[in-house]
């Protein structure tokens, strides 16, 4: 799947990672120089630095043999026009938006605007399946229904912790796409990367294994 990221800030980056570790084939075009710079140093030359909103960058980005756009800066009206641009100009067959403002929802599906994701609900999602117990907090659905992002903590006690990756008995349609440590910052992920209490683990997952993957990182703590 060809995907075309618009903002590179942090559900920009973050989703790129989870994009680039599922094999997908990803674009990110980020406007701030300095965003787009450090960018460019962790995912080399896939980013550019343009505005996702011109046509003609979107064009040069390869927005007609696109299959999603996924604009996530944090300006609701970038993320239209962008959404916007690429679904009548260039015909993408999907395209999603991140959304700062939950009254803003209706109006981007009114306007062509095939998901519209409102940071305020993720959060309360977020919040809501953390007081519950769920553990498994849904970010992002892919292809259809067959796999979502989800991000799982690693609790104190879970036997996962101190282990690397690559010994972690995760299951097989799962891939680990990212790890936050709990100061929030990216943690470099390689086989050997041992897990720590606090640790957000980023992956894709089919629905069906999300049980086995959350078992898995907190030993159902």
């Amino acid at each position: 799947m060809y995907v075309i990221v618009i903002g590179c800030g942090k559900i920009g980056y973050h989703l790129t990672r989870a994009l680039l570790a599922s094999g997908n084939e990803v674009v990110v075009i980020e406007r701030d120089a300095h965003r787009a710079e450090t960018a460019t140093e962790e995912f080399g030359s896939i980013v550019v630095a343009s505005d996702g909103t011109e046509p003609t960058v979107l064009s040069e980005a390869g927005a007609k043999r696109c299959d999603v756009l996924i604009s996530t800066t944090g300006q609701d009206a970038t993320n239209l026009v962008a959404c916007q641009v690429a679904k009548w100009s260039f015909d993408v067959a999907r395209v999603i938006a991140v959304v700062t403002d939950p009254d803003h929802v209706p109006l981007f599906k009114t306007l062509g605007v095939d998901v519209a994701i409102s940071t305020t609900e993720l959060i309360l999602s977020h919040m809501e399946e953390e007081l519950t117990g769920g553990g498994v907090v849904h970010l992002l659905p892919l292809h259809g229904a067959t796999a979502t992002i989800v991000s799982v903590r690693v609790p104190p006690g879970s036997p996962a912790i101190g282990q690397e990756l690559s010994a972690l008995a995760t299951p097989p349609g799962a891939t680990l796409a990212a790890v936050i440590g709990k100061d929030g910052q990216p943690r470099t992920i390689s086989d050997g990367l041992r897990l720590e209490a606090g640790d957000e683990v980023l992956a894709i997952t089919p629905p069906e294994q999300e049980g086995e993957l959350w078992r898995a990182l907190t030993g159902g703590a």
